[in-house]
């Protein structure tokens, strides 16, 4: 039998030991698989939210942060940033520049049959973005069943809602079942038309109507929470911006500086992820290059066995890094459920998805191999030194 084979044999030698061994390996193999999926989907976000707003112009109520102002708290006469300041919008210089201006009002909602239940209900004009506020920014919403609002829906009684707002709310087991579904705002039922889904669950947790309905039912006069002026090409973002901000009571943040933002927050939850990831990939080199070393250091008394019996260094040398690559490559196919199953944890805990990619794990586990032969390199190589009968004297 050649000394690859013997070495691919060795681990059913001793079960429990080999055993032990795996099932370490492949929980550090596979939770450094997730983390650096999630990673790289961190990445992948960002990219897409640069993607997305980078010609986009948003307009907030002076000092207003985030989602802005909710209603008409003052008399409409004397409201900067409402209807009238959007048509001012629609007549500047650089209309020219401007794709399409879209406006919103934001209303935060309390479900009174759900304990601290918080919820977003957004008028828009049918055929705007859905942009639902997510976790770190905006997100456009995904009509997932039904179908979205359209320029016939003007006034209507109709709805989209998220998908957890679906779930939660009006019970909906099943996300394409809106027959006869039913929400009500202000005591005013509405018709649900469509779900959307962001890919996160407070993404999902709006209501979107269309704005007269809005203004109908909830009564907030001519008062907007936002106003997004589309650029027609980045080039003209800079002129637009210049225009905009010269407005009473308007701030205007500029897609850089939504991207800017995003960046910082989207970029600490990517160093945390690389930096735990590199932790973890230390963690994990130094965890089995010990198991190796003392896994292969109960060899020592066999390598001076071959030796007497006339086997060359090349072939211990052989024979027990074979063990060990065999060791580490069960590892790796035990990381294959480890990872699924942390990947479905955060799928069902968190709404996060992660795919993991066959070249990201195929270079886990090739590290996870590296190490092993690191690991193993040690006690073969002192075995090897000392003579036959010093060899098997070593315990």
């Amino acid at each position: 039998m050649s000394a690859v084979a013997r070495g691919c044999r060795n681990p059913v030698r001793n079960r429990f030991r080999s055993a032990v061994v795996v099932a370490l390996l492949s929980l550090v193999i596979g939770l450094f698989a997730v983390l650096v999926q999630g990673a790289l989907a961190t990445k992948e976000k960002l990219e897409s939210l640069q993607a997305n707003v980078r010609t986009v112009v948003e307009l907030r109520e002076a000092g207003a942060f985030g989602t802005g102002g909710f209603g008409g708290d003052k008399p409409v006469g004397e409201l900067d940033f409402s209807v009238a300041r959007l048509d001012e919008i629609k007549r500047i210089a650089s209309a020219r520049h401007v794709k399409k201006v879209e406006e919103y009002i934001h209303w935060p909602q309390i479900d009174p049959s759900v304990p601290n239940a918080y919820a977003m209900v957004i008028g828009l004009r049918p055929g705007s973005p859905m942009r639902a506020i997510g976790e770190v920014d905006y997100e456009n919403a995904r009509v997932v069943a039904g179908r979205a609002l359209t320029p016939a829906d003007e006034g209507r009684d109709v709805a989209i809602v998220g998908k957890l707002y679906a779930r939660e709310r009006l019970r909906m087991a099943d996300a394409k079942a809106l027959e006869g579904k039913i929400v009500t705002l202000n005591g005013q039922p509405l018709q649900v038309v469509g779900i959307y889904s962001t890919g996160n669950d407070f993404g999902d947790n709006h209501v979107f109507v269309p704005i007269e309905t809005f203004r109908r039912i909830l009564k907030p006069g001519d008062k907007l929470s936002k106003i997004r002026v589309t650029v027609d090409s980045v080039d003209h973002v800079e002129a637009v911006t210049a225009e905009l901000q010269r407005l009473k009571g308007v701030d205007a943040v500029t897609a850089k500086e939504q991207v800017a933002t995003a960046r910082a927050t989207l970029g600490s939850i990517s160093a945390a992820t690389v930096y735990g990831s590199l932790l973890l990939f230390a963690i994990g080199g130094v965890l089995v290059v010990f198991i190796m070393v003392l896994s292969m250091r109960e060899r020592i008394r066999e390598i001076g066995t071959l030796k007497a019996i006339g086997a060359s260094s090349a072939e211990v040398l052989k024979q027990f890094l074979a063990e060990a690559f065999t060791l580490t490559g069960l590892a790796a196919l035990g990381a294959l459920p480890v990872s699924a199953a942390a990947a479905g944890t955060l799928r069902s805990t968190l709404d996060v998805e992660l795919q993991l990619g066959p070249t990201t794990f195929a270079l886990i586990a090739l590290g996870g191999l590296a190490f092993g032969a690191l690991g193993s390199l040690y006690p073969i190589v002192t075995g090897m030194r000392l003579t036959p009968i010093q060899a098997m004297n070593n315990t």
